[in-house]
């Protein structure tokens, strides 16, 4: 046979228009102060600061990273990371 893995729905809870509306504070047009549009914008703007979170963290590396190479290079030493 075969096995069933049973369906998991899991609701994600609902934030309350006061949250919306003062997490869309500063957005620009209808983003600001007409619910269905704020939470589409406030949705987006938090896996956008989700995302760059991340992504904040691999270009500080990128940059230690090559600021130690070039004070390397001045002082004639090779660094391979």
């Amino acid at each position: 046979g075969f096995s069933v893995v049973p369906w998991v729905w899991r609701r994600r809870k609902k934030m309350n228009k006061d949250k919306i509306f003062k997490l869309a504070k500063g957005f620009r047009g209808r983003a600001k102060n007409c619910i269905r549009i704020a939470r589409e914008r406030v949705e987006k703007a938090l896996q956008y600061s989700y995302r760059d979170r991340r992504n904040k963290k691999r270009d500080m590396r990128s940059l230690w990273i090559e600021r130690i190479n070039a004070g390397t290079r001045l002082h004639g030493v090779s660094l391979s990371h």
